[in-house]
Order: structure tokens, then C-alpha cells, then sequence
């Protein structure tokens, strides 16, 4: 270092090193100059080459200039071909290392790695002219301070570029001014320090090669090519700066004054907004510095060149809330040279309120605001789809108000309008959850009942309409208020009884009030066609069952399920019957339905629960008992301890009870029977999906929930032998329950050739009469006991209908 010191202190004349780096100073602020114009301009190949020339020009007179400031008595003279070549060396090498990093200016290895270039340009121009000096003697150098010298040239050169071309804040520029002058410094005294000189004999001394004058020379032409670059780079950067601030302030205009919101960002990164942008996203006035995902989602992946897309997002407000909008992505080319990307954003909020306005109005009663007749027919389309698909009954109710003419006759329209509105809000603050009430024109008014069970649900409805309307209506009738006193007439259809179309449902129901109409009018009628004679079988019935359930006398019958290979018994299924003085025997398909739809299915459900278990304490173990379970049951919520107290009173463990569900049980509360049955698995207890294939068959209940059991409805099973398609049902369950580690069993087998067939199939068990006939609890273990309960099955009386679980007859559910 001290070396170095005394280098540049004692061995030049500092006039002159002063003014070395005047020409340093100046020569590299005018390639920074010329550096921008290479990033900015299009010409970008001209301005290129002027700045390998001005910045190989500047190193190499601060080089010369240096040189005629060392001190020495000797006589000094200058290769010409070694001098020329150190210029056009130096020229190209930097001339080369600045193209390389500033067309990968984006990568920072490039701008590195062309900035070490460039020190190597100026590190080969010192070299090689100092080789070019003729002097009485050899020249030899310190490899220490010349490795030294290398480094520092190609680590100042590198960190230059770097800085100017990343340009991460405002300063760039000067600092990469003060580097570029450091490279070219620091390797000029550092290789000068560096070198000695051992001399010849004094008559060796030779004056050949060019003289200081011709360095002058040289460097004062170099010196004026510099500045000579640097005043245009200076003009055409003025008039550049000029053009693009005209430019700029026009573009300004346009975008501020545009409607859209204008936004340009880099990779993600906002760069400008406008003004419309600035309210639509809350921006104060200053440039925005977030990144744009935290307005909208997707902007990630870069647009392809000449790609354009445009699409409807929800943008965010720096609130949080939220709007529509339609956004167009294009990219761009920024000003520094890198693409980057337009985005147009137009507010849709308006727009999508006018649309919802038109849509709402074309479904809905302007009137009224209820929907109108072409909503309702949606929606009683919807309904009549589901009910299909559950099997739940609704009603439709036409309701028409009485003497409503007289009305407008005596007191105007004005007056019929707001007793109108007055009775859509009465009617629709008697709805249920899911109900729906459409105004279908005049005093016309249709409702959708599916929140209640129906038929009682509909009249109960029916009846609180009337209750509601029956309440006088205050009306301003030409400046005067008039009570009116109002009533209605309403026709009932349920589904499925009275019809399995929107148009019969609706022509059913009309019917039915306009005979309410004839019979005094303020009342309602159910449609008569058959129906009057189904609701008094339903009360005779569920008169009966509270009869039964009150004396005790519905009793269990129990059917084998045994395996499809050995015929070994495994489970027997509890099956309820009943027989009613009155009524005879009933079968399970009538009166569990009524059940369910009174609330009996709850004790009838547990009474049945409670003696299976009860039952099954006396079999073997660890032979099991299966018991259906009502989808109505799963509504409340003490399924679970009903379970569980069933269990303990008959000391039955949870492993030796199998409870049967169907497939209508996961569609209507779906995550409710999910999370009770996990809980009854939890408890040990097997679960098995019953009559899979004749209800809704969604896969997804079978993935949502890991059946232990899959039972084949019976309908497959009796045509197995005659029906290929059947067969290949049949087959597909069976497979799928492999797949799934899911047993399969068959009902309904009735003939050893349904049997031989379905143990084929690898069917894991068998039930129906072939096996054994339903049987009394007492039955079971004589049967257990007997070879029978191990033959291939019983003969089937001649004319007698099978019986059991394979037949709705006797389930204690309603089939599906």
C-alpha cells in the first residue's frame, strides 16, 4: 500500500494526474450517458459502439496521461503498433463486456460478468501499452501487485456495470461513475507500483518509436473523441428526456382521463396507475408499491408475447371489499427496456346490478316482488324432481281471493293493488323454510309446500292462509282509508297422488278451489280425486298403530342371512309385522309410511330396537341381529343414546348389532347421518346399506362413508337367471364391494339356481325363502339347532308369497 503511495506521490508529476482524472471523470460520465441511450434507444447497436469507444478512449488517455506524468530522466519513447493496438484492444474488449451486460441487463450474472470484461478491456489496454514502451532497459514486474491490479479492475468493472444497469435507487448513476473511475485508477498505480526497471548501458539508450508529442497527440484526439461522444450523449439525452417528459405528460392525459382503470406492473409488481385506477382500488396519491395479487388473484403467469386476454375477476379494495370487474391483460414493453404488462380494468358493478334488475324482473311480479309464473314453474319443476328422486311428498296450493272484482269495482285498482301486496306479505310471513308463493296474475297466488309433511303439512298451511287473510285491510281509496274484509278460496294437490307433472299438479289444485269456491267460498279443499278415501285409511291407521304400540302388539319376525358358501347363519334381520283387529294385516309399505309421517316412527323404532337386542342376548355369539333404522329417525337427536341404552338394558355388545340404512338417509342432511354414523361405528356396530340399486345410487355416499355391508335389492336377484343385465348388475355390486372391503349380500333368493349363480359371483351371503321363512324369536334357536340352518334351503309352499327381508312386506321401513 505504501508502495502504491509513493507511486503517485513521489514518482508523477500530480499537475498532470490531475488532470488524468479530469479526463477519467468526464470520459466516464459521458458513457454513462451513452449507457442509457443503449438501454432506451432503438438504435441500440450504433450507441453501442460509441460507448466501447468512449469508454475504452477514457481509460485509455487517463492510461497515456498517467504515463506522462511519471518522472524519469530516461528517454522514453512508444511502440506505435503496440500503442494503436492497446486502444483498439481496449476499445473492443469494453466495447463487448458493455453489450454483453446491457442486453442481459435483467440477469445479474450478465451484468457481473460483462462488468468484469470490461475490467479485463482496461487491464489488457495498460498491459499492452505498457509493453510498448521503449526504454533503455527491461521491465519487470511484481506478480503480487499485478495479480492485485487484475482483480481490482475486473471487481470494480464488475460492480460498475451492475449498479448502472440494476439502478436500485437514485444514486446509481454517480456511484457507478466513481467505480468505472476506481477500475481504471486503481489498476493504473497498482501495476505502476508493480513495475522495475533494470537498466542497460547508457549507449544502448535509443529515441525510436513515437515521442511523447505523438502521445499528446494521441490523447488529446482520444481526449476530444470522448467529449465529442459525451456532448451528443448529452444532446440526445436532453432531447430524449424532453421528448419522453412530452410524451410521458400526453400519455398522462390519456390514461388519467380514461374511465378504465389503468395499471402497469412488472412481474407482479405495480410500476404506474392511473387516476381511475387509484379510486377504484382505494390508492392515495403516491406511487403504489404492492404487489398487484393483493387486488386480484391470477395475474402470476406472464402473458405470451402478442397475447391478449381479457376476463371478468373480483377485485379487492385495500377495505377488503370486494366488486366485479372485466380485466384486459396485454404486455408492454417498459421504459427501461423490459416487457412488463398493461392491465385495463373496468368496474362491472353496475353493470351486474342492471342485469340482476333485468333478470329479477323477468322472473318476479312487479306488483309483489314474488315470483312470477315462469319462476314458479322452475321451482315446482325443482321440487317435483326431488320428490321424485327421495319419494317425499309435497303440495301444491292455488289460493284466489273472493270477490276481489268488487273490490276494484267499488274502490279502483289503486285500492285492489295494495290490498294485492298486502296479501303476498301475509302469505309469505306464514312460509316455511323452502315454501314458495308466485303471484301467477290478478288475484291469482300458487304456493310450493315441501317444509311440512304432506298431505297434513298443506292443510295446516292452507288453514293458516285463511286465519291470516281473515284480518281486515286498510286501503287508501282516493284520499279516504277503506277496511276491507278478505277471504280466499284454496285448492290442494299433493304429490304423487294428485299428479306427477307441474300441469296436472296445477289443473288439480285449481280444480280443487274452484270446488272450494262452490262449497261457500273462505275454505279449502284437497283434490277429491281418490284422496278423500286415502286420508281416512291414513287415520284409520295411524289410529291403529297408536292402539298397537299403546298394547304391545306388534311383534318381530326374524330371517337368516347366511354365507353364500357354506350356508352357515350369521345374522338373522328383525322384521316387523302387524295385525290389526280392525284392519287385518298390514304391510310394512303402508303403515311405516304413516308412521314417519305422524311421528310414531320414533317408539316404534325404538320398541323394535330394544327387543331385537334384547332377542339376540339368547342366541350364540357371536351371532348377530340386523334392524332397520328409519331415515326419520337420524332427524332428532338422541338416535345415538337410544342405541346405546338398547345395548346396555340387554347386555348385547355393540359388535352383534348390524343396523340397516338406505340410500334416502344421506340425501336430505347429509353431514348430519354422516356424523351419526361414524358415531354408531364408534360403538362397534356394524353398518350396511340397504336396497342399493333402486334408490338414488350415488357413489359418493359410498365414498363419503365406509359401509360394512351392501344388500342387493331383491328386484335384481329374482330376474338373475332370466336377465343378463341383471346378472351383470349383480355382478358389478359384488365387485365393487370386494374393491371396497365392503360384504354384499343378495335378497330375495328364492330357487337353488339364484343361489348356485350368485356364490358364482363370489356374493359373500345369501336371504330370502330359499334359506328359511321369516320366524318368531323363539324359533331361532331350534332352528340353529337343526341341519337345516345348513342345507342348501328350504321347499316354498305351492301359492304362498314370500315373506321377509327380501320383500317390502315386512321391513320396518318404507321401501325406496
Amino acid at each position: 500500500m505504501y508502495r502504491i503511495a509513493d507511486c503517485i506521490t513521489v514518482d508523477h508529476d500530480i499537475p498532470l494526474l490531475l488532470l488524468a482524472v479530469v479526463i477519467c471523470v468526464a470520459g466516464f460520465v459521458a458513457s454513462t450517458l451513452v449507457a442509457g441511450r443503449v438501454r432506451g434507444e432503438g438504435h441500440a447497436a450504433r450507441w453501442t459502439v460509441l460507448l466501447g469507444v468512449c469508454a475504452g478512449a477514457t481509460a485509455w488517455s487517463t492510461h497515456f496521461v498517467s504515463m506522462l506524468a511519471y518522472r524519469t530522466s530516461l528517454v522514453v519513447a512508444y511502440d506505435p503498433i503496440l500503442t494503436v493496438a492497446s486502444l483498439i484492444v481496449g476499445i473492443g474488449v469494453m466495447g463487448f463486456g458493455c453489450h454483453m451486460a446491457i442486453t442481459r441487463r435483467s440477469s445479474p450474472v450478465f451484468r457481473l460478468l460483462g462488468g468484469a470484461i470490461v475490467g479485463s478491456g482496461v487491464v489488457a489496454l495498460h498491459y499492452l501499452g505498457m509493453a510498448g514502451l521503449q526504454l533503455p532497459g527491461e521491465l519487470h514486474y511484481d506478480l503480487g501487485y499485478v495479480s492485485a491490479s487484475v482483480l481490482m479492475s475486473l471487481g470494480f468493472g464488475a460492480a460498475a456495470l451492475d449498479t448502472l444497469l440494476a439502478r436500485r435507487h437514485a444514486f446509481s448513476s454517480p456511484l457507478a461513475v466513481g467505480l468505472l473511475i476506481a477500475m481504471t485508477v486503481s489498476l493504473h498505480f497498482t501495476g505502476m507500483a508493480a513495475l522495475e526497471l533494470q537498466l542497460h548501458s547508457v549507449e544502448e539508450q535509443t529515441a525510436a518509436g513515437a515521442s511523447r508529442l505523438a502521445i499528446v497527440v494521441a490523447v488529446s484526439l482520444a481526449s476530444l473523441a470522448t467529449l465529442a461522444i459525451g456532448t451528443v450523449a448529452a444532446i440526445a439525452d436532453r432531447h430524449l428526456s424532453n421528448r419522453l417528459a412530452a410524451e410521458a405528460e400526453r400519455f398522462r392525459t390519456l390514461s388519467d382521463g380514461a374511465f378504465e382503470g389503468l395499471i402497469v406492473h412488472r412481474n407482479g409488481a405495480i410500476v404506474d396507475v392511473n387516476i381511475a385506477a387509484r379510486k377504484l382500488l382505494s390508492l392515495d396519491d403516491s406511487t403504489p408499491t404492492y404487489p398487484l395479487n393483493r387486488w386480484i388473484d391470477g395475474i402470476e403467469t406472464p402473458l405470451r408475447p402478442d397475447e391478449e386476454l381479457i376476463d371478468e375477476v373480483d377485485v379487492r379494495c385495500l377495505e377488503g371489499e370486494t366488486f366485479p370487474a372485466e380485466i384486459c391483460r396485454r404486455r408492454i414493453r417498459l421504459a427501461d427496456g423490459a416487457w412488463g404488462e398493461l392491465i385495463a380494468i373496468r368496474d362491472l358493478t353496475a353493470r351486474k346490478k342492471s342485469d340482476a334488475t333485468i333478470a329479477h324482473l323477468a322472473l318476479h311480479d312487479p306488483l309483489t316482488d314474488l315470483p312470477n309464473r315462469r319462476l314458479f314453474a322452475e321451482l315446482a319443476a325443482s321440487a317435483l324432481e326431488r320428490a321424485a328422486r327421495t319419494d317425499c311428498p309435497f303440495a301444491m296450493l292455488a289460493v284466489d281471493l273472493d270477490n276481489f272484482k268488487i273490490v276494484n269495482d267499488i274502490y279502483g285498482h289503486d285500492a285492489g293493488d295494495q290490498l294485492i301486496r298486502v296479501v303476498a306479505e301475509r302469505i309469505t310471513g306464514i312460509l316455511g323454510d323452502g315454501d314458495v308463493v308466485a303471484r301467477l296474475g290478478g288475484d291469482e297466488f300458487a304456493l310450493l309446500a315441501t317444509s311440512e309433511v304432506q298431505p297434513d303439512g298443506a292443510g295446516a298451511m292452507a288453514q293458516r292462509i285463511l286465519n291470516a287473510l281473515a284480518e281486515p285491510v286498510l286501503v287508501d281509496s282516493g284520499g279516504r282509508v277503506a277496511s276491507l274484509s278478505i277471504n280466499a278460496s284454496i285448492g290442494i294437490a299433493v304429490y304423487p297422488f294428485d299428479g306427477r307433472s307441474i300441469d296436472e299438479m296445477l289443473r288439480n289444485a285449481d280444480t280443487a278451489m274452484y270446488r272450494a269456491k262452490a262449497g261457500g267460498k273462505g275454505s279449502s279443499r284437497f283434490f277429491e280425486a281418490g284422496m278423500n278415501e286415502a286420508l281416512e285409511s291414513r287415520h284409520r291407521i295411524e289410529l291403529g298403530l297408536r292402539r298397537a304400540i299403546e298394547a304391545g302388539t306388534l311383534k318381530l319376525a326374524y330371517q337368516p342371512l347366511v354365507s353364500s358358501n357354506a350356508r352357515e347363519p350369521i345374522c338373522f334381520e328383525a322384521l316387523l309385522r302387524w295385525t290389526d283387529e280392525e284392519l287385518g294385516e298390514v304391510e310394512p309399505a303402508v303403515f311405516i309410511p304413516v308412521a314417519e309421517a305422524c311421528g310414531l316412527i320414533m317408539p316404534i323404532g325404538e320398541l323394535v330396537l330394544r327387543q331385537a337386542c334384547r332377542d339376540a342376548c339368547q342366541w350364540p355369539a357371536p351371532m348377530r341381529v340386523a334392524v332397520n333404522l328409519s331415515a326419520a329417525q337420524f332427524k332428532g337427536d338422541d338416535l345415538i343414546d337410544i342405541v346405546q341404552n338398547a345395548l346396555a338394558e340387554s347386555g348385547l355388545p355393540g359388535e352383534r348389532l348390524e343396523l340397516e340404512v338406505t340410500e334416502s338417509l344421506l340425501i336430505e342432511n347429509r353431514d348430519k347421518a354422516l356424523e351419526q354414523l361414524n358415531a354408531l361405528k364408534a360403538l362397534g356396530i356394524r353398518i350396511a346399506m340397504d336396497d342399493f340399486g333402486t334408490g338414488y345410487s350415488s357413489l359418493s355416499y359410498l365414498r363419503s362413508f365406509r359401509f360394512d355391508k351392501l344388500k342387493i335389492d331383491r328386484y335384481f336377484v329374482a330376474n338373475l337367471e332370466g336377465n343378463a343385465q341383471n346378472a351383470s348388475i349383480v355382478q358389478a355390486v359384488v365387485s365393487m364391494g370386494q374393491s371396497l372391503s365392503m360384504q354384499v349380500v343378495a335378497e330375495g333368493v328364492e330357487t337353488a339356481e339364484q343361489a348356485a349363480a350368485l356364490s358364482e359371483m363370489s356374493c359373500d351371503q345369501l336371504q330370502g325363502f330359499l334359506i328359511a321363512k321369516p320366524m318368531a324369536a323363539h324359533e331361532v334357536q331350534r332352528f340353529l339347532a337343526s341341519p337345516s340352518s345348513r342345507l342348501t334351503g328350504l321347499p316354498r309352499a305351492a301359492g304362498e308369497p314370500e315373506v321377509g327381508a327380501d320383500s317390502g312386506a315386512t321391513r320396518t321401513h318404507a321401501p325406496h
